[in-house]
């Protein structure tokens, strides 16, 4: 989670209003109580930070010199952190959705932006170019079975640990070490495509990037476990699916709460290796496993499509039936920014509807990438589910229709027989 912090007390309150309007309020807004100099205000910024969350200092394009005397104040922090001179006089000058997009594009540069140090470090400052977007998403292509999957479904070659921009409509760009190897598009409903490659292969250690990236993602889980701490009085759950975003949540609420509860929805066409996954990792963990069969029926009701993802329904009917067994319960879940433009536009706490009542969620690494999420999972002694080291960047079911052709023709190498019965038509050239 992030603290917004503003010069004026009239200037942290046009940001409040942002953050109760698209954040429910649960990011933290600071002022740094009027002063014009550093030395009127430096015992406001050293309190704020001192707190877990990480800094955005936003100022107004008056406030040059002001913003100039803290930035080595700042940067002493060892924190990651970010500053911007707004176009505007003052903060409360700019329009209310210019701040916002300013805000959500700070916050894109937090998990996307990277410099190049002999490996991926995560720097907001982009150095290394990487082109940003508030929806777009980096992870990391671990693992040899991947490099193969790579070079023998699509004559890509990768280095080890190439570094994986995803763009919208499952377009990524692939980097090799510091260089541009590729191109492809992965658009559901479409074969693969190679759109470029170049040969530039360079291999990155996964131990220079873990102890690189350390201290950063150290620092957002600070900020997290920060934000898990507002749901003490509840009995914690986390719908688990094996997936690195909810097992990154797990090891999160590990750290904070003494109890807690994974609820696996188990679906009768899992993805291969997840209850391997999920039985040994629970163990580990130490944590309360619960685990619910649902079948699928698809004499009954048909391959799930787009226009009918009637699995979905009994996969959320059997979670909240297993929560509805519980006094308090507040949902940790996996969702971020990265993965869509909606799940980006939820706040960080949302209170859902359901047959069994009103149930509160929660999104503790909501403003992470899948980059941090992987390493975050390795830092901790884990490993990540098996099919993200053959190429996969989600997880769901076999017949899922949001699988990739990618997805599948990797599943089809597993020899997996229950898949998708779609046609790939070629796309416009």
């Amino acid at each position: 989670m992030f603290v917004l912090i503003a010069r004026a007390r009239k200037d942290a309150k046009a940001l409040q209003y942002i953050n109760e309007r698209n954040y429910g309020g649960f990011l933290k807004v600071e002022s740094l109580g009027g002063g014009r100099t550093k030395e009127e205000v430096i015992e406001h910024l050293e309190r704020i930070l001192e707190g877990p969350y990480i800094p955005i200092l936003l100022l107004g394009e008056k406030e040059k010199r002001l913003m100039d005397e803290l930035l080595p104040v700042l940067k002493e922090s060892g924190k990651p952190f970010y500053a911007r001179l707004l176009r505007t006089k003052r903060v409360r000058n700019m329009r209310v959705d210019e701040l916002y997009q300013n805000i959500e594009e700070i916050k894109a540069r937090f998990r996307l932006g990277v410099e190049w140090n002999g490996f991926y470090a995560l720097n907001p400052e982009n150095p290394f170019g990487i082109e940003l977007n508030p929806d777009y998403d980096i992870y990391l292509a671990v693992g040899e079975g991947f490099r193969r999957a790579m070079r023998s479904l699509l004559g890509v070659e990768l280095g080890e640990n190439s570094l994986v921009l995803r763009k919208l409509m499952n377009q990524e760009v692939y980097f090799s070490g510091p260089n541009k190897v590729a191109e492809v598009s992965k658009k559901l409903g479409f074969p693969t495509e190679v759109l470029w490659r170049c040969p530039c292969v360079e291999d990155v250690s996964l131990d220079s990037l873990i102890k690189g990236n350390g201290e950063y993602i150290e620092a957002f889980a600070r900020a997290s476990r920060a934000f898990l701490e507002n749901f003490r009085d509840y009995d914690v759950i986390v719908p688990w699916s094996g997936g690195k975003d909810s097992t990154a949540t797990l090891i999160l609420a590990k750290e904070v709460f003494d109890k807690v509860t994974a609820v696996y929805v188990r679906m009768e066409y899992e993805m291969p290796g997840t209850d391997e996954y999920v039985e040994k990792l629970a163990r580990k963990l130490g944590i309360r496993l619960i685990r619910v069969d649902v079948p699928m029926p698809i004499e009954k009701f048909g391959m799930p499509t787009h226009g009918n993802r009637w699995c979905t329904r009994k996969k959320v009917e059997a979670l909240y039936s297993a929560v509805s067994e519980f006094e308090n319960p507040v949902l940790l879940v996996g969702d971020r920014d990265g993965e869509s433009a909606r799940r980006r536009l939820k706040p960080p706490v949302i209170e859902r509807r359901t047959d069994f009542g009103n149930l509160l969620e929660a999104m503790p690494i909501k403003f992470w990438s899948g980059f941090m999420v992987q390493l975050f999972i390795l830092m901790r002694g884990f490993e990540l589910h098996p099919l993200y080291y053959e190429g996969f960047y989600r997880l769901g079911c076999t017949i899922c229709p949001s699988l990739a052709h990618w997805e599948i023709e990797l599943l089809k190498k597993r020899g997996v027989k229950a898949l998708p019965k779609a046609s790939f038509p070629r796309p416009d050239r």
